[in-house]
């Protein structure tokens, strides 16, 4: 049988569909072999096995003819109605509906509610002095709930629905009503969330549902059922970008779920033409999407369907057996809709689809040419895979899909499950393009960070060895200096220290702490360590050079502050005289015993122009160790200043014991912080030898 598995309707795919040229060609004839190979299999699987069921009814048959006394003639069999395919579930009959209506009705309408499907009612609307609808009576009803549960119609009846259901009202039901009653015509939706309380119990049911005006008699005719599967699932293909799609390998047909035509392109909506051409399009109230008259029938693909409604869609499609003219608002039949389509596909107004193709398996081809060439080879060997009975889980390729890259992840199962034979091939797959966009968007937006981290690394190496460089050797031989310096966790910080020989033999110390973190506050204490040598220069006194440091940092730009100690120590008489912005007072360490420094503090740095700052003097003795050092040192989470300073003072006795600088300060920030802090800290000492 020379059936093409990939067939076609004598339709050539554009050249704009056949990304691979050539090589696609030469790629879906390979394909056509493959699967041709495989439908004959799974044909010749099924006969045989439709062989072998016939030969064993026929014995069955017989041997129940013997057991009865009589016999069947040969090809003839009998299958009981009872246990028929076509019984109802319950063998007792259809359930009957249970209808209640009050007198001074039509007769007819007791009879129109026995037969509706689902919750049914009849509702009288109660107008206020002002002319509009202030609630509504029920007239008739019958015994299903808009929950779906049964409840006795006779409980309703006579009574405001706003007090029998009050959910009605707060779930858009009311704006419904109105809109049919505005319009003097049926209304419809597919969106209503309904909630309610029914024998105190809270109940809740996603309805679709319409509202018919009997004009004549001023009542409304309201019909309620819980949306089906089918719509369910709809939605949430449409929502997930999700579809699947089954190829009967021994029909050569597939079907196709909604999502996975919109998936593939090849479900196209209407134009806005043939959408206004029979009638008036649906429109919305309240936020609930209303249909206008004409519009489609409750869909009972959950509980059934007139088996003779003429069908709208291509056999094995999932779309609703019934006529929706909801799209278009047609009042002109139900084939209306239909007819337009047909129209505009004959004139070229729109492309055909595989929900409108005669034959589905028709786009076939037309699909395998989406793929894109880089794929191909994947796809051909994953195809392999399917028709040999295996499984393809989790797989992805690129579709070019109406001139646009879409990228599918998808995977695949041959059913029977395990049979190298398989008689069917499932598809499902998703849409992840939007995905994949984020995820480039996340990549390079991490790549952008990541790159702008190093290059903030790189300035803050360049910062750091500006803030704490190598200490100069000093000229008189008994004085030896040591800093060591920690970043904070987060990085670098805004400490910074400055110790040098001035050309009247006097030595600079200064500490300081820029407010802030990172590469600004970094930025902002290299100015102050570069301002303050520059002011060292001058015959000013540390008071006067820490006022002057203080305007520099009131004057900038920004609204920020600092902290520091500045001094001058004098070789001849071993004299320190300092000044405190703000700044922790020093240490002096003497015969072992460490000593937190009195002093006068004068205001922070930046606070207030011409600030003035009181000067302390210490005298340092041979032996005598002097340690300046930035609040990092001495400030923990959770802990008060006083509890930092003592553990700062137990930690000199433990390393101030040697007679180096360097050693001390090492030893010190290793007791104390380790490889990290929660601030970046800086200790400076200075060491007075004998002699």
């Amino acid at each position: 049988m020379n059936e093409p598995s990939f067939p076609t309707d004598g339709r050539e795919a554009s050249p704009e569909r056949e990304p691979g040229g050539a090589r696609s060609d030469e790629f879906l004839q390979k394909l056509d072999r493959l699967a041709l190979r495989s439908v004959a299999r799974a044909r010749h699987r099924v006969r045989t096995r439709v062989g072998a069921g016939s030969k064993t009814r026929q014995v069955t048959a017989r041997s129940r003819a013997g057991t009865a006394g009589g016999s069947v003639p040969e090809g003839n069999t009998t299958e009981g109605a009872a246990g028929g395919p076509f019984a109802y579930d319950d063998s007792s009959g259809a359930a009957t509906s249970h209808v209640a209506v009050l007198p001074g009705l039509p007769p007819w309408i007791g009879s129109v509610l026995a037969l509706i499907r689902g919750s049914a009612s009849v509702l009288r609307p109660e107008y206020g002095s002002d002319g509009a609808v202030r609630d509504y009576t029920v007239m008739g009803a019958n015994h299903l709930e808009l929950s779906g549960s049964g409840n006795d119609p006779l409980d309703f009846l006579g009574r405001p629905l706003s007090e029998t259901r009050p959910g009605a009202r707060t779930s858009g039901m009311y704006d419904l009503y109105a809109a049919a009653l505005a319009r003097n015509g049926p209304v419809g939706t597919d969106s209503i969330d309904y909630f309610d309380v029914v024998d105190g119990t809270l109940r809740r049911a996603r309805l679709r549902g319409t509202v018919t005006p009997l004009a004549e008699e001023g009542l409304l005719l309201t019909n309620w059922e819980p949306v089906g599967e089918s719509r369910i699932a709809r939605r949430a293909q449409e929502s997930a970008r999700i579809g699947w799609a089954e190829w009967d390998l021994v029909t050569g047909k597939v079907q196709w779920s909604e999502g996975m035509r919109v998936l593939l392109g090849l479900s196209v909506p209407l134009p806005e033409e043939l959408e206004t051409r029979g009638g008036t399009k649906g429109g919305t109230k309240g936020g609930t999407e209303v249909r206008g008259e004409g519009a489609a029938a409750p869909d009972t693909s959950a509980t059934g369907s007139d088996a003779s409604a003429p069908r709208t869609s291509a056999p094995g499609s999932d779309v609703s057996s019934t006529p929706d003219t909801s799209a278009t608002g047609t009042g002109g039949g139900p084939d209306a809709g239909t007819e337009a389509v047909a129209d505009a596909m004959a004139t070229g107004e729109m492309p055909p689809t595989v929900a409108s193709a005669r034959d589905i398996g028709a786009d076939m081809r037309t699909i395998a040419r989406m793929i894109d060439p880089a794929d191909l080879p994947h796809f051909e060997a994953d195809m392999e895979r399917l028709l040999a009975g295996e499984e393809i889980a989790d797989h992805e390729m690129t579709l070019h899909v109406k001139g646009e890259e879409r990228r599918v992840r998808w995977m695949g199962h041959a059913r029977p499950t395990g049979s190298d034979t398989p008689e069917s091939v499932l598809f499902a797959a998703r849409d992840i393009t939007e995905q994949e966009r984020r995820l480039r968007s996340a990549l390079s937006d991490a790549e952008r960070l990541r790159q702008e981290a190093a290059a903030e690394r790189r300035v803050s190496e360049i910062l750091r060895k500006a803030l704490t460089p190598p200490l100069p050797a000093f000229t008189p031989p008994w004085l030896s200096v040591g800093a060591a310096y920690v970043p904070s966790d987060s990085g670098i910080g805004g400490d910074w220290y400055k110790c040098r020989e001035l050309p009247d033999g006097r030595v600079l110390v200064a500490v300081g702490d820029a407010s802030g973190h990172g590469v600004d506050a970094a930025s902002r204490a290299v100015q102050q360590r570069s301002a303050l040598a520059g002011l060292a220069y001058t015959d000013g006194d540390p008071g006067q050079l820490t006022r002057e440091l203080g305007e520099v940092v009131h004057s900038g730009d920004l609204d920020t502050t600092a902290t520091a100690v500045v001094g001058h120590l004098d070789p001849r008489t071993r004299l320190f005289r300092w000044a405190s912005a703000g700044h922790p007072s020093p240490i002096l360490v003497r015969d072992g015993v460490p000593y937190v420094l009195d002093a006068e503090h004068g205001l922070l740095l930046g606070v207030m122009p011409e600030a003035s700052y009181p000067v302390n003097t210490t005298q340092l003795a041979p032996g005598d160790l002097l340690l300046l050092y930035t609040d990092g040192v001495v400030e923990r989470r959770g802990h008060d200043l006083d509890t930092g300073v003592h553990a700062l003072l137990e930690a000199v006795v433990r390393c101030a014991s040697g007679a180096d600088a360097r050693a001390a300060t090492d030893c010190l920030m290793s007791t104390l912080l380790g490889p990290g802090a929660e601030d970046d800290a800086t200790i400076l000492g200075l060491h007075v030898a004998w002699g």
